[in-house]
Parts: C-alpha cells; structure tokens; sequence
C-alpha cells in the first residue's frame, strides 16, 4: 500500500512539472482577464450623498507564446461610468497590443513584464460634466506592467501586477496630449492551453 502512495505521488509530480514547464512555452495560449464593477459615494463633512458613481469595467486578454517566454497578446476593453447627478452615461472602449515576456523559472510562480499600447476612446451624447454637447475624446495610449502568475490547478493562472499607463483622450483637432497617468494594481485569472 505504502509503495502504491509512493508511485502515486511520483507521478503526479512528475505531471505537475510538465503541466509547469507548458506554461510559457513556445505555441502556448492564455486567455484572461479582468470584470468589475463598483459604486462610490462622496461624503462631505459627515453628510453621505445621495447619488453614487457606478463603474463596470470589462477588460479581457488573449495572447500566444510566438517563443518560449515572448508572448503577443490583444486587450480589448470596456469601460462604462456613470456619475454621480447625471443620467448620461460614459462609455470608455479600448484595445492593445500586449508584447510581454514571462521569464522561465522551475516552480509554479511566473514573473512578468508587458508593454501596451493602443487605442482608446470616451464618447457620451452629453458632456457630463457641463451637461452641454457630446464628449468624443481618443488617442494612443501606452503604458507597463509587471508582475506574477501563480499556477492555479492544471491550466489555470492567479495574475497579480503593477501597471502604469498614460491614457490620451484628446479632442478632435488638438496639438498637445490630453488624458490622465494611471498607476493601478491589478487582479486577474487566466487559464492557458499548451500546444
């Protein structure tokens, strides 16, 4: 019984170092991402307002391993806000290229680090913030993350990073960038399919 246990362990371990040594390999996918939504009211010297800001936010990932650790990945996204005082809504779509490379260890945690640039746009039939004329902001935004990946049973994937990204959101016609500077912490699962 003993020596049963014993090969039963033995083979599972040598399956969850093969399972591990997939997981960044040439040919290999990884599809992900994020979902979230979330609801913030102001308060004003201990006074609660009565309309919160709502934020569903939707960002998924694909990529493939074109070589053992270089991966190319797109993230389209989507983001809808909808403030606090305003019945018009403000929808946020993007889309990057994600190069990245996961760097090979021999355990089950992957470090990483990615690129992404793109483009990205805020449309709302009406400014929210002056309730006067449509809002049509875009541009190319570009930005970093790094961090880890932590095997999760057989295929699946814990995604834990950093990212710092320049969003461009200009107005038609403008000579100077216009946008906001993000630095985020990120949560994510994925799962990967080897070759």
């Amino acid at each position: 019984m003993k020596k049963l246990h014993s090969s039963l362990l033995i083979v599972l371990l040598f399956l969850s170092v093969d399972v591990i040594a997939q997981y960044g390999s040439r040919g290999t996918t990884e599809l992900g991402g994020t979902i979230s939504y979330s609801s913030t009211t102001a308060v004003t010297n201990g006074t609660t307002a009565t309309e919160s800001t709502s934020l569903f936010n939707f960002l998924p990932y694909v990529g493939y391993f074109i070589s053992d650790g270089l991966a190319v990945g797109l993230s389209p996204g989507i983001n809808i806000v909808k403030l606090a005082g305003s019945k018009e809504s403000v929808t946020n779509l993007m889309l990057f290229l994600v190069p990245g490379y996961t760097f090979g260890t021999k355990g089950n945690l992957f470090p990483f680090i990615e690129g992404l640039i793109g483009y990205t746009s805020l449309a709302s039939k009406v400014d929210p913030l002056t309730g006067v004329g449509e809002m049509d902001l875009s541009g190319i935004s570009y930005g970093a993350r790094a961090g880890f990946r932590l095997l999760v049973g057989k295929s699946g994937l814990a995604n834990v990073s950093a990212a710092y990204m320049m969003y461009t959101m200009n107005p038609k016609n403008a000579t100077s960038r216009s946008g906001y500077n993000s630095l985020a912490i990120n949560l994510g699962f994925s799962v990967f399919i080897g070759k």
